[in-house]
């Protein structure tokens, strides 16, 4: 029994002794903290977060003070320095309905890039504010239009923390990222990555990029949700469907040839053959008028608007038979009249017919055989018109 009343006396003692170490060691911070310069405080700060919570406080006195004298201080290196060692241990500061209210206060205040991104990788994974969303979408665009190399890091951390936040508000943000010439591969890629993870909910956003987006947007948006395993083969093609429809309005009222909208137009239509969207006939006979001349213009080289007749074929058959037929009468012309012409176009053309066995095709194909075609036409002409189903 005495032997137990020892050992208790020694751990009240020891309690008591840690007890006054903590209080002494909270007192000695403060005391550095409220009597010293910037820097004492810094310092205090610094000591702080190599102890235990007991010395708390100190972080919450670092919080008010930074609050009541941001505005005065701000332009000071060592303010803006007390700052970042505030928010990196805002984790330890109880009051947390105060500290995002004073952490969005100082996000408004201070123009150093560090602050504003350290604010944002403290609040990203709480509920945001409308307002505060805003200016950071606000302040990522800032941040992209101003990019150097020196801000890879902390461009790639902007993206990160949007993804983490993923408010439908960012998918413009990231279309601007993953579609700037300026930003190194990587980032683009990190930005369409993100991107990914705001499926289904941003098909909204995803349409208003093809509607408005430039064409770099427009073609991102597509590969973006071609290459998200998450959405279906449905959304993909409505969204292939709705990204060439916007490729040829574009190019069909353009007098110059833009790689990123022709690319958009392949992209789309081989979206649209994979998963045999057939809702789109009335699409593919646009794509037939427009691409015809984009290959007059010099756009597209002639297995592409080969490429491009085949989608037809396979997507709008009941309407391709016509649309190739008449296209094939027009080659004849030009034998007929010995102009020039492709022989590996009118060949492709013929054996699309054959395929198609459409009837409509017979006069087209008939006339074949007496022009001054080489024996490969004419032999694929016969062969096409033995298949027309009557």
């Amino acid at each position: 029994m005495k032997r137990l009343i020892q050992i208790i006396m020694f751990m009240a003692t020891v309690c008591i002794c840690s007890a006054e170490i903590q209080t002494d060691n909270l007192k000695e911070l403060k005391t550095t903290f409220f009597g010293g310069n910037l820097s004492d405080k810094i310092s205090a700060v610094q000591k702080a977060a190599e102890m235990d919570d007991s010395v708390n406080e100190i972080f919450s006195d670092a919080l008010n003070f930074v609050q009541d004298y941001s505005e005065i201080l701000k332009s000071d290196q060592r303010m803006v320095n007390l700052v970042l060692e505030v928010i990196e241990n805002s984790n330890r500061i109880k009051d947390s309905n105060n500290l995002r209210k004073t952490l969005s206060t100082l996000f408004y205040t201070y123009s150093d890039k560090s602050v504003k991104l350290a604010v944002i990788n403290v609040m990203k994974n709480g509920k945001l504010e409308k307002s505060f969303m805003d200016s950071i979408n606000e302040y990522a665009l800032s941040s992209l239009a101003n990019y150097s190399p020196d801000d890879e890091k902390s461009i790639s951390e902007l993206i990160s923390a949007l993804g983490t936040i993923k408010d439908m508000t960012s998918v413009r943000v990231l279309f601007d990222y993953a579609s700037d010439e300026n930003l190194p591969e990587a980032l683009k890629k990190q930005a369409q990555d993100v991107l990914l993870s705001f499926s289904p909910g941003y098909k909204p956003e995803i349409i208003s990029v093809l509607n408005a987006g430039t064409p770099k947007q427009k073609l991102v948006a597509l590969r973006v949700v071609i290459k998200n395993n998450v959405d279906t083969d449905f959304f993909k093609a409505e969204i292939a469907e709705k990204a060439l429809t916007n490729a040829i309005i574009y190019m069909g009222n353009s007098v110059i040839a833009d790689n990123d909208i022709l690319t958009l137009q392949r992209e789309a239509l081989s979206e649209l053959r994979r998963v045999s969207w057939t809702r789109s006939a009335g699409v593919m006979i646009n794509l037939f008028k427009v691409s015809e001349k984009e290959y007059l213009s010099g756009f597209i080289d002639e297995s592409t608007f080969i490429e491009m007749m085949q989608g037809v074929v396979e997507l709008a058959s009941g309407e391709a038979g016509v649309l190739l037929s008449d296209y094939l009468a027009q080659i004849n012309v030009k034998a007929e009249n010995g102009e020039p012409y492709s022989s590996d176009l009118a060949l492709a053309v013929i054996k699309m017919l054959g395929t198609l066995g459409d009837k409509v095709a017979f006069d087209s194909l008939l006339y074949v055989g007496y022009l001054p075609y080489n024996d490969n036409i004419i032999d694929a002409a016969r062969i096409a018109l033995a298949g027309l189903k009557w």
